[in-house]
């Protein structure tokens, strides 16, 4: 598996790794989930994002976004199929990346029917600081100091 910075012929590969990724959340939470509407071909030009690649096909994908001070937040982590460790390995590369450009802090956000989700980044350090109803979703913030 191959991590790099994603490019524009990427872009088929992070959608259809984000449908496989967050299709079951549509029933769990009733409606899109959030990281279906992301725009990621506007958010390759505006952010930063990685892919992780296995021969030709994307199996993950994370979406760094600026925060103020020291922060940055991990905006979208999906990996299809599960169990590749292609998250666990976007989410060092996340981490990594944040620590490099001087900041202190990762935050994301998840929803919170989004059980097993919270159960990764709990065990990985984050802790939920606040719940929050946004764009018609029940989220909790999580950030976890990187030192």
């Amino acid at each position: 598996m191959e991590i790099r910075r994603a490019r524009f012929e990427d872009m088929p590969g992070v959608y259809t790794c984000c449908v496989h990724s967050f299709r079951d959340y549509i029933l769990l939470i009733g409606q899109t989930p959030g990281p279906m509407r992301e725009d990621y071909c506007q958010s390759l030009k505006d952010h930063t994002l990685f892919v992780a690649v296995e021969g030709e096909q994307v199996v993950g994908y994370v979406l760094i976004k600026d925060g103020e001070g020291e922060v940055m937040w991990m905006d979208v982590l999906a990996a299809w199929p599960q169990g590749t460790g292609a998250g666990r390995a976007l989410m060092d590369v996340c981490e990594d990346y944040i620590r490099r450009q001087g900041k202190k802090e990762c935050r994301l956000y998840t929803h919170v029917e989004y059980r097993r989700t919270q159960g990764i980044y709990l065990r990985r350090g984050y802790t939920i600081y606040d719940r929050v109803q946004e764009d018609g979703l029940d989220r909790y913030y999580m950030k976890k100091r990187l030192v």
